[in-house]
């Protein structure tokens, strides 16, 4: 299995080529497997609403998109989840050996974005750019390793592992 991401720190709108980028890499055959469709779907829809264009892109991803969030809901709970079914409790929990908390700097959604919105600031020193971006690109690494793992836990399957970031 492969990474792959769409980072794009240049300040402008990255909306487009986003769209566009996340139909190519997704292809156009095979699940996408996601924690939490509603956010995701509702950003696609979004893009799809911008750019008609990419529309028919878009809802072929939408249409592929299973779910790991009720799957984790109605077939598995850890006391250490502390009631919560967000992909940070639910994954160390699953996958001992990862954990968003192990991760320098950006550790969540909320500080993606405010990371990102750090990275696009005029003052932000080219340095500190490149702090972030290696940050903000580990987090997502591990988005992904997380779909993977977790699918890989909750049917039973050996996935192979993640090889490499492109």
């Amino acid at each position: 299995m492969t990474h792959k991401e769409f980072l794009d720190l240049s300040g402008a709108d990255p909306s487009e080529a986003f769209a566009r980028s996340l139909i190519e890499l997704c292809g156009t055959t095979g699940p996408v497997f996601v924690y939490n469709a509603g956010f995701e779907n509702r950003i696609m829809r979004e893009l799809a609403a911008r750019f008609p264009l990419y529309a028919p892109g878009l809802q072929a991803i939408i249409d592929r998109v299973v779910d790991l969030l009720p799957i984790a809901r109605s077939r598995y709970y850890h006391p250490d989840q502390h009631a919560s079914w967000s992909i940070k409790a639910v994954l160390p929990t699953v996958c001992p050996d990862l954990a968003y908390d192990n991760l320098d700097g950006v550790q969540d959604g909320q500080a993606a974005q405010q990371a990102f919105l750090e990275a696009m600031a005029p003052q932000t020193t080219a340095e500190r750019k490149s702090e972030i971006e290696q940050q903000l690109l580990a987090y997502c690494q591990l988005d992904t390793l997380a779909m993977v793992r977790l699918w890989q836990f909750f049917s039973g399957t050996d996935v192979p592992a993640l090889v490499d970031a492109e």
